[in-house]
């Protein structure tokens, strides 16, 4: 098949468009080169806002255990100084025997006392597990007993006469009230 004038002007124009693209564009060999020369370059084993958010969750957590253990030494302290029984003292000029609370516990809390804290902790315990089963309760009752405000205003002084019907042992005159006017 041979080309017609028109076709071998299309096929000479983009021979010339494939010229001007080949002077324009790279070679082949310098793509593939950058390509490899950045596959090449060591990548950074972590980023420096990694880093930075894993200490700051280490000081976090560090600075709650340390939190909490300073509260529960605090807390057996506080049992500990409630539980001393008081110091009896005898002042001199004074006709009498004075109770004095001891400041500076000398001994260890005893089993007793352990056990009081106990009993006191499981007693406050419960007392807030009622308390929280009161709360639930009224707000339970406060739901159930709950009335629409706008319900006066759906209600008429009639509300009685349409929620009935006429009962059939009832007199004619009575049943009239229940139709219309004319």
């Amino acid at each position: 098949m041979e080309l017609v004038g028109d076709e071998k002007k299309i096929q000479a124009l983009f021979s010339e468009l494939r010229l001007a693209d080949e002077r324009v564009m790279p070679g082949f060999a310098t793509v593939l080169g950058r390509a490899h020369a950045r596959n090449v370059r060591p990548r950074r084993a972590f980023s420096l806002s990694f880093a930075l958010a894993t200490a700051l969750l280490i000081c976090a957590l560090v600075s709650l255990a340390l939190l909490s253990s300073w509260w529960q030494r605090n807390q057996q302290l506080v049992i500990a100084v409630l539980d001393v029984p008081p110091v009896v003292s005898v002042l001199p000029g004074l006709n009498g025997v004075t109770v004095e609370p001891n400041p500076f516990p000398l001994a260890a809390p005893s089993n007793k006392s352990n056990e009081r804290a106990r009993a006191l902790r499981l007693a406050a315990r419960r007392r807030a597990e009622l308390a929280q089963q009161r709360a639930e309760i009224r707000a339970a009752t406060a739901i159930s007993s709950w009335q629409s405000p706008t319900a006066t205003l759906l209600s008429s002084q009639n509300d009685v006469l349409l929620n009935s019907l006429p009962q059939l042992n009832e007199s004619v005159k009575d049943l009239k009230s229940f139709l219309p006017n004319k």
